[in-house]
């Protein structure tokens, strides 16, 4: 697996802001009703991840919504993107996708989840590429998991 490295520092009160203006543009670019509140209670935390919580319905805002140091595409996904993945998940989940949560299944989620946002019209080509790339790296993780645990996929 790749080594992926994202923000880690807590977010600033007008980072924060800025996330929620974003995450409101991206729901209401897509008709996303009804809209999904971004819970930003530990953005300020160090090492605070951004993530969707399935069984809560709730996407949460974490320090890693920025790009970090290092040049993958998960890494250097801008906080857009990061954003757009995230509403992906919960999109796929109103809709009634069944997320694998073991791995190396759930690698499929996230690349699908990728592959989705990708399509958000709002997104320019580089964010658009980058979510395309993390979804291509995900899926070739998931291959070699499945190949060293003996799976082939039927």
């Amino acid at each position: 697996m790749l080594g992926h490295r994202r923000n880690q520092e807590g977010l600033t009160q007008h980072e924060i802001e800025r996330s929620l203006q974003s995450w409101a543009k991206l729901q209401e670019s897509l008709g996303f009703e009804p809209a999904l509140v971004l819970d930003t209670q530990d953005a300020g935390k160090h090492g605070s991840r951004t993530r969707y919580n399935e069984e809560r319905g709730v996407a949460y805002l974490g320090a890693d919504v920025k790009p970090g140091p290092a040049s993958d595409a998960r890494s250097r996904m801008s906080e857009l993107s990061c954003l757009a993945h995230e509403l992906s998940h919960a999109e796929r989940h109103r809709r009634g996708y069944d997320r694998p949560s073991d791995q190396p299944d759930a690698l499929v989620d996230e690349a699908e989840a990728s592959l989705n946002a990708s399509f958000y019209w709002l997104l320019g080509p580089v964010n658009r590429a980058d979510l395309i790339e993390d979804a291509r790296d995900r899926l070739v993780d998931w291959l070699a998991c499945s190949a060293r645990s003996g799976q082939d996929g039927d």
